[in-house]
């Protein structure tokens, strides 16, 4: 059975989601992946599925233009992104993000196809957005983005999203409920999974995100500071973004602090590996919630527990007070008592709770367990068209 993977653009790192499920079911399904702009520097995955980049011998072609450029230009590769999914007569049309999505939503409708569309979080909240939050240049763009997610949520013969949370946004942003499932993406659990002696030293707490507001960066580095004098330990920021400059500024005057940068997907799975407890104390920013925040899930493949604050989806990547704890959105002085509690665990708890985060992730949050999930997607559509 062949299976259209498409996306608008395609870069990884850092986005591997868009093709795990793929490499995962390449033994049950033929996989091609279809995008505007593509960028992929890891050859394991460029040799592991085909993808047709919309752009290649146009000007906009890789390494021609900056990314920026190129994505910029991806309506004007619409009508031949769809022509090469048409050409290529997939069963199923399984689009990544509501957004971007009109070669898929025409290729489909054109072919018969069933068009299955997967909700990763910024697109649903493209319609959620009142027209008053842009200025007079940005509605017309807000307006055709909110038209394009309203026709991919019409055109979908089902919706994934990516958490409970997202779904129940999903419908509020005028999704057909009926239409909708739960699928959780997963992480891959031979990939991110526990190294013995990884403890050594000080207690570490690790992050791994964007360094922004909507990360919870603030929040972290004020607890972390706060824990320090009492519990001695070393915060390990992974990541770039806007508040990087803060961070920096944090780590000169306190000196367990470590700012790492971008770091590739090895150097994630090592930082991880090495970790006490992750913490993810991701919040509502500007009226937007995380969906889901996958890289909890790859701390607790690794053994790690991890601690999230119950904001959007975050707390459904975990199990509460098990593989690691919730706390309430915001409150600084509850994240702190959380870190505290994780990193003064005895040895033989803190081993309970690492094999029980290992034992949840791989149970309920694989790729494994996700990618049959999805097979199962795949096999219904096609037999509700046959």
């Amino acid at each position: 059975m062949r299976i259209a993977i498409t996306k608008g653009s395609l870069r990884i790192p850092p986005t591997y989601f868009a093709v795990q499920h793929a490499m995962e079911l390449a033994d049950q399904f033929d996989f091609e992946f279809f995008t505007m702009a593509a960028d992929v520097t890891d050859s394991a995955v460029a040799t592991a599925i085909r993808i047709v980049d919309g752009s290649e011998g146009t000007p906009f072609a890789a390494g021609r233009r900056p990314w920026s450029q190129r994505e910029r230009a991806l309506p004007l590769l619409f009508r031949r992104m769809e022509r090469e999914i048409r050409r290529w007569d997939p069963a199923v049309v399984h689009q990544h993000f509501a957004n971007w999505s009109q070669p898929a939503v025409a290729a489909a409708r054109r072919s018969g196809a069933p068009l299955l569309l997967t909700l990763h979080g910024a697109d649903v909240y493209v319609p959620l957005t009142p027209l008053s939050e842009r200025n007079l240049l940005g509605r017309p763009t807000l307006r055709w983005h909110q038209r394009t997610v309203g026709r991919a949520f019409d055109a979908s013969a089902r919706i994934l999203a990516v958490s409970e949370f997202l779904a129940d946004r999903a419908i509020a942003a005028g999704a057909d409920a009926g239409r909708i499932a739960v699928h959780y993406q997963g992480v891959d659990t031979e990939v991110y999974r526990p190294t013995a002696d990884a403890r050594a030293g000080l207690p570490r707490v690790v992050f791994v995100g964007a360094l922004s507001d909507a990360k919870g960066v603030r929040d972290l580095l004020s607890a972390s500071v706060s824990l320090a004098a009492r519990t001695p330990h070393e915060l390990v920021i992974v990541g770039d973004g806007p508040l990087r400059q803060l961070a920096e500024a944090a780590a000169t005057e306190h000196r367990h602090i470590v700012v790492r940068g971008s770091l590739d997907r090895a150097g994630v799975r090592a930082a991880l590996s090495g970790a006490t407890v992750f913490v993810l104390p991701t919040r509502e920013f500007r009226g937007r919630r995380e969906a889901a925040g996958l890289v909890s899930l790859e701390a607790q493949a690794s053994g790690v527990p991890a601690i999230v604050y119950d904001s959007g989806g975050a707390a459904e990547m975990l199990d509460a007070d098990s593989t690691g704890l919730v706390v309430r959105e915001g409150d600084v002085p509850a994240l702190t008592d959380a870190i505290r509690s994780i990193v003064e665990l005895s040895e033989t708890e803190w081993q309970a709770m690492s094999k029980r985060a290992r034992e949840f992730v791989v149970a309920e949050r694989s790729l494994h367990a996700s990618a049959r999930e999805l097979a199962a997607h795949y096999r219904d559509l096609t037999e509700e068209t046959a």
